[in-house]
């Protein structure tokens, strides 16, 4: 089971892949806030830690895989 700091420590690396590979070399946003949440994907709902960088900036971290996504 991922904890909640390991879960803003994945997002935190996942957003700076993301905005590396749009050679966004601006610094990241700090972290908002974090809340449990289920999110519904393609694949169905799933328990996950969302961490919130200022909107629209949200990145869901899988609570059981450490899977990380953008939340729209």
């Amino acid at each position: 089971m991922i904890d909640t700091d390991a879960a803003v420590q994945i997002a935190m690396r996942f957003l700076a892949d993301r905005l590396g590979e749009r050679q966004d070399l601006r610094e990241l946003p700090s972290v908002q806030g974090v809340t449990a949440e289920e999110v519904v994907t393609v694949t169905g709902e799933r328990r996950c830690h969302v961490v919130s960088f200022g909107w629209p900036l949200r990145v869901a971290v899988d609570q059981e895989t450490g899977d990380a996504d953008m939340l729209r």
